[in-house]
């Protein structure tokens, strides 16, 4: 599929409605996890006593899901800024899959094209169910939409574009860690910071 030509990612309608999708399905799933509680609950008012060793590890998995789910939600902001500060560039076969399960996108260092960046994408904790995991191990990915910087952060989807996720070098989002300050241009280093990246 061919790369939209627009200034920034957002700028695309096609774009701009994938965001409302993915924004759409992220709150229903919030909202279904917290649902899950209300069936939890009458679960432990009309069974014995006894069933409550099998329903509070159950609630324990709730609270996982409904976590992750509610950092999905509050992602949604962060997705957005990314897309209206880069453009969509085209990845093909750039989708592997780590020895522990995640998925590792390769792009270019937009400096030095002769270099690769990986992106790491997941963890051990229920990607194995995702779509990038469960079609990267099968080969089915082919090419990607890329929207960002990866030496900081990023957008990738399937072309189209299609199946948002946000992608991120540590250094970039975790305060606990040096930002990087080497082996960028000043230019790339503001778009960077207007992304919600840490710059150095």
């Amino acid at each position: 599929m061919v790369i939209p030509l627009a200034k920034t990612a957002y700028e695309d309608p096609a774009t701009r409605w994938a965001w409302r999708r993915t924004a759409i399905f992220r709150v229903c799933s919030s909202l279904l996890s917290l649902a899950s509680f209300v069936a939890w609950l009458y679960a432990v008012v009309m069974t014995p006593v006894w069933t409550l060793w099998i329903l509070f590890p159950a609630l324990i998995v709730l609270i996982g899901i409904a976590l992750r789910t509610l950092v999905n939600v509050l992602g949604l902001a962060s997705l957005r800024r990314i897309l209206k500060v880069y453009p969509w560039q085209a990845y093909p076969d750039a989708a592997t899959i780590a020895k522990n399960g995640t998925t590792r996108f390769t792009i270019p260092d937009p400096d030095r094209p002769e270099k690769q960046i990986s992106l790491k994408w997941g963890d051990w904790l229920g990607s194995g169910v995702t779509f990038w995991v469960r079609e990267g191990k099968k080969g089915n990915v082919g090419e990607i939409w890329f929207a960002g910087d990866p030496r900081f952060l990023g957008v990738i989807a399937v072309s189209g574009p299609r199946r948002l996720i946000s992608v991120a070098q540590p250094e970039a989002v975790n305060d606990q860690m040096s930002a990087r300050k080497r082996g960028v241009s000043p230019e790339a280093r503001e778009r960077a910071k207007a992304a919600g990246a840490r710059v150095g």
